[in-house]
């Protein structure tokens, strides 16, 4: 057992060091490299996923809340993305699914009103 214990604190203090480590040289690029340098190379790795696209109403219209077009109405993902991704295996994902079904509790439904199952489904928050 002391053998276990011996390996177990030899792994923790390995552990502990590489994440010191990997910090400290994080910091360290960070102070190097300015500030909007940063912001741009966050905001090319966001475009990298899709590229600027607008939101879209159930029917296709496009919501822009800058200038308050139609920003009073919700976004429809299956409009939004469905243009580029295949919304159908999307929602058949197992966290899409998550949920689904099943019936709320009375005291899950007082803590969470806006909730329509304990789950995922549908876009719990």
């Amino acid at each position: 057992m002391q053998g276990y214990n011996r390996l177990f604190m030899f792994f923790l203090v390995i552990g502990v060091l590489l994440a010191g480590s990997t910090a400290y040289a994080l910091v360290q690029a960070q102070q190097q490299v300015p500030s909007d340098k940063i912001y741009e190379q966050a905001k090319q790795d966001a475009m990298g996923i899709c590229p600027p696209i607008f939101l879209r109403d159930e029917n296709g219209n496009v919501i822009n809340p800058v200038t308050g077009v139609n920003a009073d109405v919700p976004y429809s993902p299956k409009q939004t993305c469905g243009k580029c991704h295949d919304y159908g295996k999307i929602t058949e994902g197992f966290h899409f699914m998550q949920g689904k079904g099943e019936k709320m509790t009375a005291g899950y439904a007082a803590l969470y009103p806006w909730c329509t199952t304990p789950g995922q489904y549908g876009g719990r928050w």
